[in-house]
């Protein structure tokens, strides 16, 4: 007996001893997560965590994890880890970049040794805010206070917040601006943001980031160090009279009296550069200097001042992406050359190993007399049937490693370009393997969870992505965001003459395309393949009616067609007025690549934003279907499947046509109103200055030249109004419309 209750005090005092070494890690531990940009965050896009380790009394090596769950007790669990060794007393910082959406729901930091959680705290994020951020870096912190505004007072009907930050809370890449909407800048900081803080500032504005950079007299710091943007002269300091400078901006508001001091005299107090996809906005006072700062007209100004410098169109026209990218990963899933056995083989295997080892082993032993042989015969079909489907199935399904790398290339200019991948891994004979990164691109691996894609994996916090204790066959996948250097640009000179697409294409890009196309509104205007250094004329014609893509699809359910439907949500369509050349190549694009021998698959999508040149007399055309129609008010018995076209009984559809979402200033708009399918109905549109609504003649066009301006709305749009006085459906598409002006900028 004696040595039985020796043995369970042993057994206490090991499992306290165990039990104990966590809690003592525990209170001798801190973890401290931090965020960028002072925590400002935002639904569409990545963050950085920041997670900071100090241990007090112990050496660490071991893992510091994210998982979903509070301890971490399954080591098969989807945690997404990062290695970390750090000795007693110190402190060491590791870096999570992950998508915001993941991150909303309960997270758990783990700090692991041995399989052990030494430490363990709950993730506590700001939750995203509504609207549109824009962070202002000042000394006083209120300068640019009164672009805040509610979503009422907004004219894209969103709130706009300020969120005051300081030049240390600036980051050094560029992606993680995306959680600003918008960077406004004192010219006093100039010297308090350094060359790292101001290469990655410069680079958004190129993928689609606005800044404002705000000097009055003598402020050159930041002002000089803009100037591969937007180069302005120096020492030209000055004053203006207010009422002459914000004429074209203050309407009818009466100008504060007096001069203000500006940084340039020979210059308006607004002047914007586009730059890449994105706006640089100068403003040519200090917007802290009285009398302006507090003038109480400062609100529609600066709403003015956004609309006709283009803040606005840039603003709007932001194309959102699924930070998840889900048509990537669930298009890589498609693997060429892999596929599930056909199910004749899982019939003839299964139903060959049930005849074998029922009836005819039966049979055969009972008339044998060896019944007792079954003890051997049926664990030894198993196994036969088990290697026969190892040897057989597995061929049927992949032969060989393989991945398939989705992307979609967005071309800025001939030196940088924005990207986003996804990738499918499938390892044969393998439980785990090493990714590699560009150093480029920002990576997260993920796993397919029970509701959505989650992390999981382990990341050295740069460019190693690693997989481990990976079932049999079972495939992994990773998404990446960045940009890529060098790959040259399209040179398209192209422009609308009457009904027709006219000019020419040459690919200066480092790739080679199977099939390209000119995508205008919701046409394709087809290409055909494009080699690298290839020039092609270009001569089609525009339709002023055409349906969506998706709304001729008619062909039967089959792979081919769920493929096909897969690429084209990648290739998506542009935003505001924008036509794209787009191109479509299979030549390897290795942004995440594979550590072992094998077979990569790539599918790749380059497009690029083309401006539409003018006509021969100075006349820009943007043709059908280019800007769009909005629904902005119906009432009665209507319908719709579709954004493009309706079904209209007893009632009327009002469309608001979005001529402000564009940098013409507009001499004409043409809609074809005299087609077949509007004729039912009645049509007016309304004139703004007179306040009524204008009947437009049966069966013909509306044309405004000389009316336009007056017919416009205070938002500069048009409003087009259709009726039907009678209780049948008839059918009504979305009516396109073109128009003609000048570019402004």
């Amino acid at each position: 007996m004696k040595w039985k209750w020796m043995l369970v005090f042993a057994v206490a005092w090991f499992g306290l001893g165990f039990a104990g070494q966590p809690a003592l890690a525990e209170n001798n531990m801190d973890i401290e997560v931090n965020l960028p940009l002072g925590g400002i965050v935002k639904y569409e896009s990545w963050v950085r965590l920041g997670v900071t380790i100090t241990s007090q009394e112990t050496d660490i090596s071991g893992f510091v994890e994210l998982s979903r769950k509070p301890l971490s007790k399954n080591l098969r669990q989807s945690n997404f880890r990062r290695p970390v060794k750090l000795e007693q007393g110190k402190s060491t910082t590791l870096f999570f970049d992950l998508p915001m959406q993941i991150l909303l729901d309960n997270w758990y930091v783990h700090v692991t040794q041995n399989g052990q959680v030494l430490k363990s705290e709950k993730l506590r994020l700001p939750y995203p805010k509504d609207g549109q951020t824009i962070g202002v870096v000042d000394e006083g912190g209120n300068a640019f206070h009164f672009l805040a505004v509610n979503a009422s007072q907004s004219k894209m009907n969103r709130p706009i917040s300020v969120q005051n930050l300081t030049p240390d809370m600036l980051p050094d890449q560029s992606w993680m601006y995306e959680s600003l909407d918008v960077l406004a800048i004192s010219g006093k900081q100039g010297a308090l943001i350094d060359d790292a803080q101001l290469a990655a500032i410069k680079e958004w504005i190129k993928l689609g980031g606005v800044v404002i950079l705000s000097a009055g007299p003598g402020q050159d710091g930041l002002v000089q160090r803009f100037a591969d943007i937007l180069p302005i002269q120096a020492g030209q300091k000055g004053s203006v009279p207010l009422a002459e400078a914000l004429r074209t901006y203050a309407g009818d508001k009466p100008a504060p009296p007096g001069k203000l001091g500006v940084y340039n005299k020979e210059l308006p107090l607004y002047v914007a550069k586009k730059s890449g996809q994105g706006v640089f906005l100068f403003v040519n006072y200090d917007v802290t200097a009285e009398p302006l700062a507090s003038w109480q007209h400062n609100l529609p100004l600066w709403q003015n001042v956004m609309v006709q410098q283009g803040v606005t169109t840039v603003l709007e026209n932001k194309r959102y992406f699924d930070q998840m990218s889900r048509s990537l990963l669930e298009l890589s899933k498609k693997i060429p050359d892999v596929q599930t056995p056909p199910p004749v083989w899982m019939v003839v295997m299964w139903g060959g190993y049930v005849l074998l080892v029922a009836p005819l082993a039966y049979f055969v032993l009972k008339k044998a007399g060896r019944r007792e042989w079954a003890w051997g015969i049926i664990p030894g079909a198993a196994i036969l049937l088990t290697v026969g489907i190892f040897a057989i199935g597995k061929p049927l399904v992949v032969k060989t490693n393989v991945s398939y790398t989705i992307s979609e290339i967005s071309v800025l200019d001939e030196k940088l370009a924005k990207v986003r991948t996804g990738t499918t891994f499938l390892a044969v004979d393998k439980d785990g393997y090493d990714v590699i990164v560009e150093p480029s691109i920002v990576a997260v691996p993920l796993t397919q969870g029970r509701n959505d894609y989650e992390p999981e994996g382990i990341t050295d916090g740069s460019r190693l992505l690693s997989y481990r204790n990976l079932p049999y066959l079972t495939p992994k996948q990773a998404i990446g965001f960045g940009v890529m250097h060098d790959i040259g640009a399209f040179e398209v000179d192209v422009h609308v003459e009457e009904n027709r697409l006219v000019g020419q294409v040459k690919n200066n890009t480092v790739y080679s395309y199977e099939q390209s196309f000119l995508e205008v509104g919701l046409q394709r205007i087809p290409i055909g393949a494009l080699k690298k250094g290839e020039e092609k004329q270009i001569d089609a014609v525009l339709e002023s009616l055409f349906m969506p893509r998706d709304q001729q699809q008619d062909e039967q359910d089959s792979p081919e067609k769920r493929r096909k439907e897969m690429q084209e949500n990648i290739i998506g369509y542009a935003q505001g007025g924008q036509v794209r050349l787009i191109g479509i190549t299979t030549e390897p694009v290795p942004l995440m690549k594979m550590q072992e021998p094998h077979q990569a698959h790539y599918w790749n999508v380059v497009n690029q934003t083309v401006q539409l040149q003018p006509q021969a007399e100075g006349d820009v055309i943007l043709p059908y279907g280019l800007l769009n129609a909005e629904l902005f008010e119906a009432s009665g018995d209507y319908e719709s499947n579709s954004g493009y076209l309706w079904q209209l009984g007893k009632g009327s559809i009002t469309f608001e046509l979005r001529t402000d979402a564009t940098n013409l200033e507009l001499k004409r708009l043409l809609v074809p109103l005299d087609h077949s399918s509007y004729r039912p109905f009645r049509i007016e549109y309304f004139h703004q200055k007179s306040g009524k609504w204008r009947t437009v003649e049966h069966g013909t066009k509306l044309v405004l030249e000389q009316e336009l301006q007056d017919a416009l709305t205070a938002n500069r749009t048009l409003l087009l109004r259709f009726s039907n006085s009678t209780a049948s459906r008839l059918s009504l598409p979305t009516p396109f419309f073109q128009v003609e002006g000048v570019r402004k900028w």
